[in-house]
């Protein structure tokens, strides 16, 4: 399985000006940043996010819509696509992978994937960071980084996923614990040296910033980070086993 964070992989620096429209749905925020960088240098041109539990679909089309009017940039405009690619929420990551893949090849334009323990974590620069997102089902999704002072994380430990406290145990101390996982099981931090940061979301900024040091791929090969079976597939087995 492909891991979250990627290692040695270096895109070669984006010249000149290069406009990156960023999706996010692996959770209950939705959100939608667009991203102009000029020589290494970006700046935030529209971006917008909406909480939401079962509205992915909804909620993620028209947003792209509004954050390109605002900014006077049509579609065709767009230089690179971007999209969390989770963990998460099964039916948010089909949403948000199946649109942004889709504007991609309409606009024969290359995309990105960024995990959501990537974008949570790179919020939160010269720190160590553990990133927890709510799997469900009583489960979190977590991963460990450094951040730099410009917000690249590197990974210390892979993604994986378990019950809150198992999670916990593979913290440090001193760790900034961040993520709805977090949010949702504080007592699991009992104990630990640790400080939770209460309602951290993965961000679209965050996920446009970070593919900038991206390769470039095309739409098929960006696929989404499930960690484990979807539900429906646990639900089958659960019931042909019983």
């Amino acid at each position: 399985m492909e891991q979250a964070a990627r290692r040695g992989r270096v895109a070669p620096p984006l010249v000149g000006l290069v406009l990156t429209l960023a999706l996010t749905s692996s959770t209950a925020m939705v959100g939608v940043a667009l991203l102009e960088t000029i020589d290494g240098s970006s700046a935030v041109l529209g971006s917008q996010e909406s909480a939401t539990d079962r509205r992915h679909a909804e909620e993620l089309t028209p947003m792209i819509a509004e954050v390109l009017e605002r900014a006077g940039t049509p579609v065709d405009r767009i230089d690179r696509f971007a999209v969390d690619i989770g963990p998460g929420r099964f039916t948010g990551l089909r949403v948000g992978i199946t649109t942004a893949r889709t504007l991609a090849l309409a606009a024969d334009r290359p995309l990105v994937g960024v995990t959501s323990l990537e974008a949570l974590a790179a919020a939160h620069s010269g720190h160590s960071v553990a990133a927890v997102i709510d799997a469900r089902r009583a489960e979190v999704f977590q991963q460990r980084f450094t951040v730099d002072v410009n917000g690249t994380p590197t990974a210390l430990d892979d993604a994986a996923y378990g019950e809150p406290a198992e999670m916990a145990q593979r913290m440090q101390p001193g760790d900034l614990v961040v993520g709805d996982g977090a949010d949702r099981y504080p007592d699991s931090l009992d104990g630990l040296s640790v400080e939770h940061l209460v309602g951290c979301e993965p961000s679209a900024e965050m996920v446009a910033r970070l593919s900038i040091a991206r390769p470039d791929q095309d739409g098929p090969s960006v696929r989404p980070l499930y960690l484990r079976d979807p539900d429906v597939q646990i639900n089958i087995k659960t019931r042909h086993n019983s």
